[in-house]
C-alpha cells in the first residue's frame, strides 16, 4: 500500500463515518474536531513560515500545492488507484 492509498483510505473512514451517523451530536462532534484540526494544521504552518515571505508569494505557493493535489488525485483516478 503506498502513501496515496493511506491517505485515500484514512479521508474515506473519516468521511464515511461522518455520513454513516444518524446521531446530531456525533455528527456536530466529528465536525468541530475536523474544523480545530484544520485550525491547528493553518497555525503550525503560520508559525514555520519563513520571516521574509511575502502575502503575494503564500497565496502564489497555496495555489501551486492546490493545482499539483489536483493534477495528482486526477492521475490516480485515471490510473483506477483511488
Amino acid at each position: 500500500m503506498n502513501f496515496f492509498q493511506l491517505i485515500y483510505a484514512f479521508i474515506k473512514k473519516n468521511l464515511k463515518s461522518i455520513r454513516e451517523t444518524d446521531d446530531p451530536n456525533e455528527k456536530r462532534k466529528q465536525w468541530l474536531q475536523i474544523f480545530f484540526g484544520g485550525v491547528v494544521a493553518l497555525g503550525y504552518g503560520a508559525i514555520h513560515l519563513p520571516p521574509n515571505v511575502s502575502i503575494r508569494e503564500l497565496i502564489y505557493a497555496v495555489g501551486i500545492l492546490l493545482i499539483t493535489l489536483y493534477f495528482a488525485f486526477r492521475a490516480l483516478k485515471y490510473f483506477k488507484l483511488i
